[in-house]
């Protein structure tokens, strides 16, 4: 199975698809010519393109010369390695949205991806589509079963339990939304919403918002079935 089978080529697919990557440019790096070839021949995929690659240095040369708002890369390449040029698109621009694809037995790798700032992750048995949504809309996407590992392999506790809010907020942090929008959501001043966010990554002992939400899920504490859910709100 290839990443082309998780996007249909029907009108309503495609359509939704043209709206998730209106206005954003993507750099798709995958394993494959001919999955590469049949994935950029989709018509909103080849708007939004400015470099398509098999191979860790092409696309990483590509990123250079012109960061694109998107990133998607499959683990395996033809030379290099998906984590690798993940890790060396976010050192160029670390406002690159990045999504990997992993094949199911490469669940080892997770770990590392989410040390590496990976803003998503997607299964090739699960909905690229799914993940493609929630990472272009500013999200975090992990799949279910990355979340019960990340729950099973979580021993660092919190340095004090979050309030009510401040787990509404997490949820926001989740769904990319920003501290305007979380504040418009939640009716609350734009700085209340700073300050929440604040306590967040002192709570959860972490730097940013990536870091805050893979960490709340591994404690439990935001649940993935939730984010999907509401992501398609925002």
């Amino acid at each position: 199975m290839n990443m082309t089978s998780y996007i249909p080529k029907v009108p309503g697919i495609l359509a939704e698809l043209r709206v998730i990557l209106e206005g954003k440019t993507m750099v798709a790096c995958l394993e494959h010519m001919k999955w590469l070839g049949a994935f950029i021949c989709i018509e909103p995929v080849n708007s939004a393109l400015i470099g398509a690659a098999t191979t860790e240095e092409e696309a990483f040369a590509l990123i250079q010369r012109r960061p694109p708002d998107f990133l998607i890369v499959s683990q395996r390449l033809e030379s290099g390695h998906g984590l690798a040029l993940v890790a060396r698109a976010k050192h160029v621009s670390p406002a690159i949205r990045t999504l990997l694809v992993l094949d199911d037995e490469e669940h080892g790798l997770i770990e590392r991806a989410l040390g590496y700032g990976c803003d998503g992750i997607c299964m090739k048995s699960e909905s690229f589509m799914q993940a493609l949504r929630v990472v272009a809309g500013g999200g975090i996407y992990y799949p279910a079963d990355v979340a019960r590992l990340l729950r099973q392999k979580s021993q660092l506790p919190m340095a004090e339990p979050l309030t009510r809010r401040e787990v509404e907020v997490l949820r926001g942090l989740a769904m990319g939304f920003t501290d305007q929008e979380i504040a418009r959501t939640l009716i609350i001043s734009t700085e209340t919403a700073r300050s929440h966010v604040k306590h967040i990554y002192q709570k959860l002992q972490v730097s940013n918002r990536t870091q805050a939400v893979v960490r709340a899920i591994a404690l439990g504490v935001v649940t993935i079935e939730w984010d999907e859910q509401a992501a398609l709100v925002h």
